[in-house]
């Protein structure tokens, strides 16, 4: 406890509460207020959830900045659409769909061709609608799982 103590003192950390509980209980608070605990299974799940929101966001992020050349789009729609199929297999049609659609004119490209305004919009508003429809597949097995 004292050398817990000096570990405070000595780094400056100014956080009360976890300090508190550092030193009455030597647990953080997720142990001490019984969070959550997840099945190997629902920690892989959750885990192919965030690849793929992580995937969406990268993409629509992308087009945000004005990346257009095929070389630069075409990598992250096949991994968006890879990590779509991982998480939630079958529940996006439309958004998979898109997505394939997306890669057959990206890959009938050259590398060094650029979407134009108009293509990159659509794409834009395709990767919009597919992230929706994702929320929805995702909500409906939350709420199915809770029931």
């Amino acid at each position: 406890s004292r050398r817990r103590r000096r570990f405070f003192e000595r780094w400056r950390v100014d956080c009360p509460r976890a300090r508190d509980r550092l030193l009455r209980s030597g647990a953080p608070a997720t142990l001490q207020h019984g969070a959550a605990r997840t099945s190997g299974r629902d920690a892989d799940a959750a885990l192919r959830v965030a690849e793929c929101v992580q995937c969406f966001i990268t993409a629509m992020d992308a087009l945000k900045l004005d990346q257009r050349a095929v070389d630069e789009v075409q990598p992250l729609i096949a991994d968006l659409a890879a990590a779509l199929d991982r998480a939630m297999p079958n529940r996006c049609p439309d958004g998979r769909a898109a997505l394939l659609k997306w890669l057959e004119r990206l890959h009938g490209m050259r590398a060094a061709e650029e979407l134009d305004e108009p293509a990159a919009r659509q794409l834009s508003f395709d990767l919009d609608s597919a992230y929706s429809e994702f929320h929805r597949a995702l909500s409906a097995s939350a709420a199915a799982a809770g029931s």
